[in-house]
């Protein structure tokens, strides 16, 4: 475009001077062509530009991360000239379109259109706009481009994915799916070492035998009430202070997390707990299916501008005085407050699991994450590139 432009600049100079020291019709008929056709280029140009259509459509406006959709667009002549040089840009930044060249170029006679029946998929959780960016259209002569962005752009509301796991390899046994002893979220009782005056209908296994041969009389144990092992998961939405598409991906994995295993417990009829800081500490029972799905349409409306860190939101976990849970932690950071309430975690008998989703390397990093394993949390580092159920099965381990 540069090049015509300048052959343009020069021809009409060229021919200016050519009339100016010949005179006559034909040279003043080359001079008055060479300065008409730019201005016929940028009113065609102009006109195209007003005059194009182009119609675009999703089969729906709410669609999961990593699926494929049908989509279409239209574009069309409906004037009596031909439209010619017209590009079609698409938005590629946070979709995949098959089928389809980053930039597009159509030639359309009058009354002619061009239809396009393809997929799209969006590769991030969030809403954005998807499909066709903006149209650029040029002359003839590749004089003037004119670009200009598309009014009715097709918004949509990503959920993120729910993976399913055949396993869950970092849980530790007592919830395990192939050791579904953790069934419920009721209590179990225990016998105690109190006793109590023998009624009739106890079970004989109650009957303390040498407390009745001491007191002459037959005397029943007490039962307490433990509360069983609980799965507890901890989602980090503090600000992620990186490049916008490191976000978005350290956002989507540590979402993603949370949702592969509480999704995991919900199949399986084992409950879990999910803890967040979002305008307020929330804590969120998975009880049943149901529950899970209803976390799921919030999920896709979660900010990660928490006030509170995770390590706050576990220290106020431990108040309750938790024995024998399993604690789960998905964060972006790693840092000295994480690694000192993962100690308190331990001491009081609850088993840690820390997905740290980051693709920090430094030497910080490394030793605060081996001072936690050491510890005796398990901690699984999730990169850019890793695929979250590999990580959770403990496939790639």
């Amino acid at each position: 475009m540069l090049v015509n432009r300048l052959i343009c600049i020069l021809f009409i100079i060229g021919s200016g001077v050519f009339a100016s020291y010949f005179g006559g019709n034909i040279s003043y008929a080359l001079f008055y062509v060479a300065v008409f056709v730019p201005i016929i280029s940028f009113l065609y140009t102009l006109y195209v530009y007003v005059r194009f259509k182009i119609y675009q459509s999703l089969d729906t406006h709410i669609v999961v991360k990593g699926d494929w959709n049908n989509y279409s667009f239209t574009i069309g002549n409906e004037d009596f000239i031909t439209f010619r040089n017209v590009k079609v840009n698409f938005l590629y930044d946070k979709s995949t379109i098959k089928k389809t060249d980053e930039t597009v170029e159509y030639s359309l006679l009058p009354g002619e259109s061009e239809h396009l029946k393809t997929q799209i998929r969006c590769n991030y959780r969030g809403e954005y706009f998807i499909g066709v960016d903006s149209i650029e259209v040029s002359d003839f002569l590749y004089l003037f481009k004119i670009t200009y962005p598309i009014k009715s752009k097709l918004k949509v509301l990503v959920l993120p994915r729910v993976l399913k796991l055949e396993q869950l390899g970092i849980a530790p046994a007592f919830i395990d799916s192939k050791n579904p002893v953790f069934i419920s979220n009721t209590v179990e009782e225990e016998l105690d070492t109190e006793v109590r005056r023998y009624n009739p209908g106890d079970s004989k296994k109650r009957v303390h035998w040498k407390a009745s041969a001491k007191a002459g009389e037959l005397l029943s144990r007490k039962y307490y009430r433990k509360p069983k092992a609980e799965a507890v998961l901890f989602m980090d939405l503090e600000k992620i202070n990186s490049d916008e598409l490191s976000i978005v991906i350290t956002e989507d994995k540590i979402i993603e997390s949370i949702l592969a295993v509480a999704n995991h417990y919900a199949l399986k009829n084992m409950p879990s707990t999910i803890i967040y800081d979002m305008d307020k500490i929330m804590q969120i029972p998975i009880y049943s299916r149901g529950d899970f799905n209803a976390f799921y349409r919030h999920c896709v409306n979660i900010r990660f501008d928490a006030k509170n860190s995770v390590a706050e939101l576990v220290a106020k976990r431990l108040q309750r005085g938790d024995s024998g849970n399993f604690y789960l932690i998905a964060t972006g950071k790693l840092n000295k407050d994480l690694y000192l309430i993962s100690l308190q975690v331990i001491n009081q008998g609850n088993r840690l699991c820390v997905l740290y989703v980051s693709n920090d390397v430094s030497e910080e990093a490394k030793t605060l994450k081996a001072d936690m394993i050491k510890a005796g949390a398990d901690v699984y580092q999730i990169l850019p590139g890793d695929e979250i159920e590999n990580i959770l099965s403990n496939k790639a381990m």
